[in-house]
């Protein structure tokens, strides 16, 4: 796209020759026909890469870092923005062909590790609980190192990695092969 100043602002606005647009119509046209209820609530199906990073992950932060800083709204903005993530994450998960709880395993070992961190720091100060401040948190800390190497896991095998080409278990492909 090239554009004429005037003024200050860009006027005349025109596609240079030869160089393919930044969305093409069939990109436009999708989104125009897109269900976007479905896309942020339904968790069954699939989504592509392109869709969970622009469209999900993208949008539903900056909703959350805006709509958040409203007293009184912000609760049910992360409650909202909460289960359109999840059902993202089940999404993606079934593109590339794994059940959509893996999504549930930062929410099991998270808790769990502040769970144990607390109980390891509290029964510190009691003078009748031998040990078990270090199984505590020694137990924190296998459970923060698990959930860290599950992240590690989880954005390489499920949110970076493109998805299956061809139907799955969980249905066809978001776009077609020859889109």
């Amino acid at each position: 796209m090239d554009f004429v100043v005037v003024d200050g602002e860009a006027r005349e606005i025109y596609p240079i020759p030869g160089q393919a647009p930044v969305f093409s119509p069939a990109f436009s046209e999708a989104v125009r026909q897109r269900d976007w209820f479905a896309f942020y609530f339904n968790p069954n199906g699939r989504i592509g890469r392109r869709d969970y990073w622009t469209f999900g992950l993208l949008v539903l932060m900056i909703v959350n870092i805006v709509l958040g800083l409203i007293p009184g709204v912000n609760i049910i903005v992360f409650l909202v923005t909460a289960w359109c993530g999840l059902a993202l994450g089940i999404k993606r998960c079934h593109d590339v062909n794994r059940s959509g709880w893996l999504n549930a395993v930062p929410y099991v070992l998270t808790p769990l590790s502040f769970l144990c961190a607390s109980i390891g720091f509290l029964s510190s100060y009691s003078r009748h609980a031998i040990g078990v401040p270090v199984l505590f948190s020694t137990l924190a800390l296998l459970t923060g190192v698990a959930t860290f190497g599950f992240w590690i896991w989880f954005i390489v095998q499920v949110l970076a990695k493109a998805g299956d080409a061809e139907q799955n278990r969980f249905g066809l492909p978001p776009i077609a092969p020859n889109a």
